[in-house]
C-alpha cells in the first residue's frame, strides 16, 4: 500500500503532461534530427506532427530505438552525450500512451528548429565538384559484400602543410548521407583509384593502406563538425587531397549531391598533432546461423597515448561492441561500449576528458557477430557463411590522440600499423573458438 501511496505523484504528474510541458524534451532530444533539413525521415516540431504519429513514437522510445545512441552506460564520459535520460524517456512514453493531450484553450506552439552554429570566418571551404547522385537503391555489382559505400578525392592545392583544430560537413541530402569520414593522401593513392574507376569517385571505402578513414575525423548524425579540445590539432601534409568515405542509405530515389568540407585551421602552438591507433580483426569467418560468434584482439601501447576521440567500426552482422583498457597496474576502464550496433548511426565520439593511458596498456577490443535470422540487421535472409577481410579492420576501434611527444606519437603509429600486418597473415581456423561471454 505505501509503495502504491507513493507512486500516485508520478502518474498523477505524467496523466497531467500536455505539449507544454512534453515539447522541450522533444525539442532536445527529437527536434535537432527531425526537421525539413535534418537526417530524419519526418519532422517532430508541432503538436500534430508528433501526436500523428504517437503509437509509432511511443513503440520505438520504448526499444531505445531513437535518440540514436550508439554507446551504454558503460564506458567514459563523453562530450555533448546525445543520450535520453530514463525519466524523460517514461514520460514522453506516458504522454503518448495518453493520448498525447493538448492544454485546453490555447494553441499547441510549435518548436523552432536549431540553427546551424556558423563556422570560424578562416574556415576553408572545399566543394565537391563532380556531379554525383545517391542511387534510390543499393547498386548491385561484383563486391559481394558491398554496403552502401561510395569515396571522393577533393584536392587541397596546398603548399604548405595545414594545421586543423576542426572539420565539418555539409550535404544536400541528410537523409541518406549517415556518415562521413576524412583522410589526408599526400600519395596520390585516392586519384589511382579514383582513375581506375569510370564514375565520379568510386565504390570503395575510403582507407588507403594502413590509413584509416577517419584519421582526419568525421560526421555522423546529429554531429556535423568534429573539434578538437585545446591542445591537439591535426596536420595536413604539403600537396595532399581530401579522401572523403560516404555511408549513404537509400530512400527510394536519386538525391543529387551538393558537398562541402569545412577545415577549421589552427595555430599549432602548444599544440600536438593528432594521430590514429587502430584495434579490432582484420579478417571474419563466421558460418551461417552463428549467432554468438565473438572476436576479441589485444594490442598494447608501446608509449603513453593521451585519447580524444573514439570511432567504431562495424559491419551489419555485429551485434555489440566493447573497448576496454587494461593498464599496466590492472586497473581495467571502458573506454566505449555499444550494447546493440547500427552501422546507420556510427559517428566519431568526443571523449569529455582526455583520457591519459600509460606505456603498457592493453586495448582489449571485443565484438560479436551474430549471422542468423534472429539478428535483424543481417544483409542476407537466408544467412551466408561470411568471411571477408580488411586490413584496417573489418570490425575495429580507431582512437584518435597523441603522444607526449613527436617519438611516442611515432612509436605509436608504427606498432599500430605493424599490428595491421601482423593481424592480416594470422590464418583463420575453419570455426573460431567462441571466447566465454564473460570476457572483457
Amino acid at each position: 500500500m505505501l509503495a502504491f501511496l507513493l507512486s500516485l505523484p508520478v502518474l498523477a504528474t505524467s496523466a497531467t503532461d500536455t505539449w507544454a510541458d512534453v515539447s522541450p524534451i522533444v525539442s532536445r532530444n527529437c527536434s535537432t534530427c527531425h526537421h525539413d533539413d535534418g537526417a530524419g525521415p519526418f519532422p517532430l516540431l508541432s503538436h500534430a506532427d508528433v501526436s500523428r504519429r504517437r503509437s509509432f513514437i511511443a513503440e520505438v522510445l520504448r526499444r531505445k530505438l531513437m535518440p540514436p545512441w550508439l554507446p551504454g552506460d558503460e564506458g567514459v564520459p563523453l562530450h555533448e552525450d546525445r543520450s535520453m535520460p530514463e525519466a524523460d524517456r517514461n514520460r514522453l512514453i506516458a504522454w503518448l500512451d495518453a493520448g498525447a493531450p493538448a492544454r485546453d484553450g490555447i494553441a499547441p506552439i510549435a518548436i523552432t528548429p536549431p540553427d546551424t552554429l556558423p563556422y570560424p570566418p578562416d574556415a576553408i571551404t572545399i566543394a565537391l565538384e563532380e556531379p554525383f547522385s545517391i542511387p534510390s537503391e543499393t547498386i548491385e555489382n561484383e563486391h559481394r559484400y558491398h554496403q552502401d559505400t561510395w569515396s571522393f578525392v577533393m584536392p587541397l592545392q596546398n603548399e604548405q602543410p595545414i594545421l586543423l583544430r576542426g572539420v565539418g560537413w555539409k550535404t544536400a541530402a541528410p537523409k541518406a548521407i549517415h556518415t562521413v569520414t576524412l583522410l589526408a593522401d599526400d600519395g596520390c593513392r585516392g586519384r589511382a583509384r579514383d582513375d581506375y574507376d569510370p564514375r565520379a569517385g568510386y565504390e570503395r571505402d575510403g582507407d588507403l593502406d594502413r590509413n584509416v578513414s577517419g584519421a582526419l575525423g568525421g560526421i555522423g548524425i546529429g554531429i556535423d563538425r568534429l573539434m578538437l579540445p585545446d591542445g591537439f590539432h591535426w596536420s595536413i601534409p604539403p600537396n595532399s587531397d581530401l579522401v572523403v568515405e560516404l555511408k549513404y542509405r537509400p530512400i527510394g530515389r536519386e538525391r543529387p549531391l551538393d558537398e562541402t568540407a569545412y577545415l577549421v585551421p589552427a595555430s599549432g602552438e602548444d599544440s600536438r598533432e593528432i594521430v590514429a591507433v587502430v584495434t579490432g580483426a582484420n579478417r571474419l569467418q563466421v558460418v551461417a546461423g552463428e549467432s554468438n560468434h565473438v572476436e576479441v584482439d589485444r594490442f598494447t601501447l608501446p608509449a603513453d597515448f593521451d585519447v580524444v576521440a573514439i570511432i567504431p567500426r562495424g559491419r551489419n552482422e555485429c551485434r555489440s561492441m566493447r573497448l576496454t583498457a587494461l593498464m599496466p597496474d590492472g586497473e581495467r576502464s571502458v573506454l566505449l561500449d555499444v550494447p546493440d550496433w547500427d552501422v546507420h548511426f556510427r559517428r566519431p565520439f568526443r571523449l569529455a576528458s582526455v583520457q591519459s593511458l600509460p606505456e603498457g596498456t592493453t586495448l582489449i577490443s571485443r565484438f560479436v557477430i551474430d549471422n542468423s535470422r534472429d539478428n535483424p540487421r543481417n544483409p542476407y535472409d537466408p544467412p551466408e557463411d561470411l568471411r571477408i577481410g580488411r586490413r584496417t579492420g573489418v570490425v575495429g576501434f580507431t582512437l584518435l590522440g597523441a603522444g607526449k611527444n613527436q617519438d611516442a606519437s611515432d612509436a605509436l603509429v608504427e606498432a599500430s600499423e605493424w599490428t595491421m600486418d601482423r593481424r592480416g597473415m594470422k590464418k583463420i581456423p575453419k570455426r573460431t573458438p567462441i571466447p566465454d561471454s564473460t570476457g572483457p
